[in-house]
């Protein structure tokens, strides 16, 4: 599927980031990394058609992310980057039905799911921590998770696409474990 048919697919209710492709150069002169969204995206909430219309004017747009956090409507992703196969173990059936994203990286994926709104002001997300090498829990107004197009590649993988799967207009609850964990304090970041 091409990138503005899936955006112009896209349902109501989320807030979206046309993404910059690695290696664009951004009105602040930066060159982008392939996962930056426009500017615009963080000075307004996008729908999918503000989206659509950003991307078809911009040809350095290749992808689009999802905000998280109060700012997403309740939007939380958990971006494992590392030992995918051995957290599904532990966290087995309860990842069942929420959105995934993958890309040319092996063994890592990124789901989607909702905090329930009466818990939006108990919860927060964290990079990765000495307790949580291998995985972020994004949660925040200023985070955004890419969910198709262009996959600018790292030092683990080559470029290719973000491939995904699933059904936006019904994303499930966060399992309770992930809402346990983002009741916790915050962690100092890893990286």
């Amino acid at each position: 599927m091409k990138l503005l048919d899936f955006v112009q697919s896209l349902p109501a209710g989320l807030v979206y980031a046309p993404i910059y492709r690695k290696g664009a150069q951004m009105p602040s002169g930066k060159l982008a990394k392939g996962k930056n969204p426009t500017q615009e995206s963080f000075d307004r909430k996008l729908d999918a058609a503000d989206t659509a219309l950003a991307i078809q004017r911009n040809p350095d747009l290749k992808a689009v992310g999802v905000f998280t956090g109060i700012r997403g409507n309740g939007i939380v992703i958990l971006d494992v980057d590392l030992g995918l196969k051995k957290h599904l173990k532990v966290w087995g059936s309860s990842l069942e039905g929420a959105p995934t994203i993958t890309s040319t990286r092996s063994n890592a994926a990124k789901y989607l799911f909702r905090v329930p709104e009466d818990l939006w002001n108990q919860v927060s997300g964290h990079g990765r921590t000495n307790d949580c090498p291998d995985y972020e829990i994004l949660w925040s107004s200023k985070r955004q998770g890419v969910i198709f197009g262009e996959y600018p590649g790292g030092k683990n993988s080559e470029p290719g696409q973000y491939k995904f799967s699933g059904d936006l207009s019904s994303i499930p609850v966060a399992p309770d474990w992930l809402l346990a964990e983002m009741k916790q304090p915050a962690k100092a970041i890893n990286k």
